[in-house]
């Protein structure tokens, strides 16, 4: 049982009812305290994952997941993926770049019935098939077979924007289709530049003018719209 408490004065009494009185409102107001740093934690989660999707394909790489993520609404990431996931996959020949250091220069020339030729895009080979993703979405331009470069798919992103895959496999994409960022459009290949069985060359046109995939990947898409 408790003590009662002796007062000497109504002064003391006073006093002690006051401290009686903000105790009972301390545990309450840590409660209140709590739940509003919980409610902001997760609002500002929810804020970054809804202005950044690109935070949710960051965390699908890592998972080993390279499928880009919709979002609820539909939409698309602006995020640029690569053509490929499969971590075999390794350059071959690079962009050629003017203004780029000697020895990249050279590894950007493809050599061709005794001629060196400036590769144009970037050339992605591999010692098993792989296959070849959209890295935006896009519709189809043109489906087309080329004698050097084998099986060429053309893709208009906007009317600014558009990106070429040469020297695929299988395929079957037909003129006009819309796909979307992810698809697969085809596998690797075969071609006359290249000694490997399993490749994809693959180039970037913004506003008439080639860029260099690597760089390509790196941008914001909003920026290129």
């Amino acid at each position: 049982m408790e003590k009662p408490v002796q007062f000497n004065s109504k002064k003391g009494l006073k006093k002690y009812m006051k401290q009686r009185k903000l105790k009972g409102y301390v545990l309450p107001t840590l409660y209140v305290i709590v739940l509003m740093v919980i409610f902001g934690a997760v609002s500002l989660v929810s804020s970054l994952f809804n202005d950044n999707p690109s935070y949710l394909y960051t965390i699908g790489l890592l998972n080993g997941d390279a499928t880009p993520v919709i979002n609820a609404d539909g939409g698309l990431e602006d995020v640029i993926i690569r053509p490929y996931s499969e971590e075999s996959v390794v350059i071959s020949k690079y962009f050629y770049d003017i203004n780029g250091d000697e020895e990249t220069q050279k590894k950007s020339l493809i050599y061709f019935e005794n001629t060196y030729m400036k590769n144009t895009g970037v050339l992605y080979s591999a010692d098993k098939e792989f296959q070849v993703f959209m890295v935006l979405d896009g519709t189809i331009a043109d489906v087309r077979e080329d004698n050097i470069l084998g099986n060429v798919v053309e893709v208009e992103y906007s009317p600014d924007l558009r990106f070429i895959y040469y020297s695929l496999g299988d395929t079957e994409i037909n003129k006009g289709d819309q796909l979307k960022q992810g698809e697969v459009i085809g596998v690797s290949g075969a071609n006359n530049i290249s000694d490997s069985n399993n490749n994809l060359l693959f180039e970037v046109y913004y506003k008439g003018r080639l860029i260099d995939p690597e760089e390509f990947y790196k941008m914001d898409v909003k920026s290129l719209s």
